[in-house]
């Protein structure tokens, strides 16, 4: 019973903080919109603090879910990359992601612990999925890199440039998704790829 009701909260709970912000949203509000009992929601939420955080981790579990889910298993190395910086744009894209990172940054300074549940929910998790993968091909010689950290911190970086900060501002900017993708990956093979090593070899 209260999984059903636990599930509308927390969709009442995203819907009022992504529309007024961690500070602006009112505990009220909240119980109303997810079509609870204030006593009831404090019961399983003791604070709105702890009710923003959960709401903060379930959606960066079911954003990153897209990112990190199985890449095609016949796609070549080349064809791989584009695979993931095309999820990686498509997420900056996502209007339930921008309103979630504009929530995480409004509330950083006064819920500091939102911003780091928000980086280990979502980010941290791309970084390592896209890491294993930058090894799995350091390792069979198609690239170059002395820290795959940082060298898939710099993939991402590479996939939003010129994305994100227009979609944060609510600045009207088309994009070509795929092209941006395609350019991505090329400048990172520019800088990391061996040179001589085949692309069009099938996925190990």
């Amino acid at each position: 019973m209260w999984e059903n009701k636990a599930a509308e909260a927390l969709a009442g709970a995203r819907e009022v903080f992504f529309r007024c912000g961690y500070e602006g949203a009112r505990v009220d509000g909240i119980a109303a919109k997810g079509k609870v009992s204030k006593a009831t929601l404090y019961a399983h939420f003791p604070s709105k603090e702890q009710l923003f955080l959960r709401v903060v981790d379930t959606e960066c579990e079911r954003l990153a879910a897209e990112i990190v889910r199985p890449l095609q298993g016949n796609a070549n190395f080349h064809e791989q990359l584009e695979q993931i910086a095309n999820r990686i744009i498509d997420l900056v894209l996502d209007d339930d992601y921008i309103r979630l990172l504009r929530t995480c940054i409004g509330a950083a300074e006064t819920l500091p612990e939102a911003a780091r549940q928000y980086m280990k929910a979502g980010p941290e998790r791309a970084i390592a999925f896209i890491e294993a993968n930058l090894k799995a091909a350091e390792e069979r010689g198609r690239l170059s890199i002395d820290n795959t950290r940082l060298a898939s911190e710099r993939f991402i970086h590479m996939c939003i440039s010129g994305v994100l900060i227009p979609r944060l501002l609510a600045v009207e900017r088309s994009v070509d998704r795929e092209q941006c993708a395609k350019d991505a990956v090329a400048l990172f093979l520019k800088l990391y790829g061996v040179k001589g090593a085949s692309s069009s070899c099938e996925a190990e």
